[in-house]
């Protein structure tokens, strides 16, 4: 057997192993979930950060004003808004919401000026285009009372609608690829992006961190960096549902997309002295490396495609090839069933679509790469809102 083939079949083992190593600790996840009831409602603070949301912020509010929860408050920092947004926000004064106004400084400082209004001992951010489920601030805040190290709880994230072809794959995607990793770190307490649509934080783990900070693209990504490494867990909430607005079109979804690469290479760039650090534990000999065999996924995803097309063609090899190519594609089908049969709120339209994953997911290779080429050669990007 030539090197070639040598190579070829260890980043493939590598890649299944990956697979594997994924769903046996979601799996866990699953098995040690226990139903905890509680005798304590620590004060939570629910800060929506909204620039130019008028189609979206009523439905938002009006979620967070039906919550289950004894003790909560609702924040709305209205960053700079130059639509009916603020409009939309006042109506829900009379039910308790805070509106807080400033002018356009970003979504990081948008949540930094919520935390300064709020007294809440645990802080919850939502995104203005998400719906939470009435029980999510229960659901959450079990983490934070069982374990006081725990500093970080992401929610379930879910697209909704998911009609539309498109929607139906990014909502099997969130199911299959996403909240599945979470299950994952969570059974090692090192969840590495408590996301923006529902994101729990204990306040004084983010004090500690020093806030949200503006420098990358990815806020939620990098204070729960920081939160990591000041020491605390951070875990996943599969009960805690959140329902957010999904691109509708595929120029959204590269947008979108490109944003989240980019952001995830410079938190990526910005911690750099946490990867392989055996003081960090999980977070540094796993959590970390893991996100950078993802964000090199694209050139291993081509990689392994290319060396089966060498096989083939020049070295006659195309029964090992097709075999090696055809059992990843069927792993992943696999390890695709199982994470929608482990989520609470599974959907048949999503098991559909999970062939359709597969072409999907080199469409987001090809973004991956631009991404990657793009932070590379320092491009300069700006955020762009998605059409509603």
């Amino acid at each position: 057997m030539n090197l070639v083939l040598y190579f070829f079949y260890a980043v493939l083992t590598l890649t299944i192993l990956r697979l594997l190593v994924k769903i046996t600790l979601a799996v866990s996840y699953n098995l040690t979930r226990r139903r905890t009831l509680i005798d304590r409602y620590p004060k939570i603070s629910v800060i929506v950060p909204a620039y130019n949301e008028e189609k979206t912020i009523g439905k938002c509010l009006h979620s967070l004003t039906q919550l289950d929860y004894p003790n909560y408050e609702v924040i709305v920092v209205d960053d700079g808004s130059t639509d009916g947004t603020l409009k939309e926000i006042e109506k829900f004064k009379s039910r308790g919401v805070k509106v807080v106004h400033q002018e356009n400084l970003g979504k990081a400082n948008a949540l930094n000026r919520g935390i300064k209004e709020a007294d809440g001992e645990i802080i919850v951010t939502v995104d203005a285009d998400t719906i939470l489920s009435r029980d999510s601030l229960k659901r959450l805040c079990i983490r934070f009372v069982e374990n006081p190290k725990v500093g970080a709880v992401a929610g379930n994230v879910k697209v909704y609608p998911a009609s539309g072809m498109l929607n139906t794959l990014q909502a099997t995607e969130y199911t299959t690829g996403i909240n599945l990793t979470r299950k994952a770190e969570s059974m090692l307490g090192c969840v590495m992006i408590v996301p923006g649509p529902i994101a729990a934080l204990r306040r004084e783990a983010v004090e500690k961190a020093g806030l949200f900070s503006d420098d990358t693209f990815a806020e939620d990504f990098d204070i729960t960096m920081k939160v990591l490494k000041g020491g605390y867990r951070a875990e996943y909430e599969d009960e805690a549902v959140a329902y957010t607005d999904a691109p509708k079109s595929l120029e959204d979804l590269m947008k979108q997309r490109r944003r989240w690469y980019r952001g995830m290479l410079q938190v990526l760039d910005k911690h750099r002295e946490v990867y392989m650090r055996l003081r960090y534990g999980w977070l540094g000999l796993l959590g970390v490396p893991n996100l950078w065999f993802e964000a090199f996924s694209p050139i291993i995803n081509v990689t392994l495609i290319l060396l089966a097309f060498f096989n083939i063609l020049l070295l006659g090899e195309s029964v090992i090839s097709f075999y090696g190519l055809s059992s990843y594609f069927l792993v992943e089908l696999i390890v695709g069933a199982l994470a929608l049969s482990l989520d609470p709120h599974p959907s048949r339209r999503e098991y559909l679509t999970l062939p359709l994953l597969l072409f999907y997911n080199v469409f987001l290779d090809g973004v991956r790469m631009m991404a990657l080429v793009e932070e590379t050669v320092n491009i300069t990007m700006r955020w762009e809102k998605p059409k509603r």
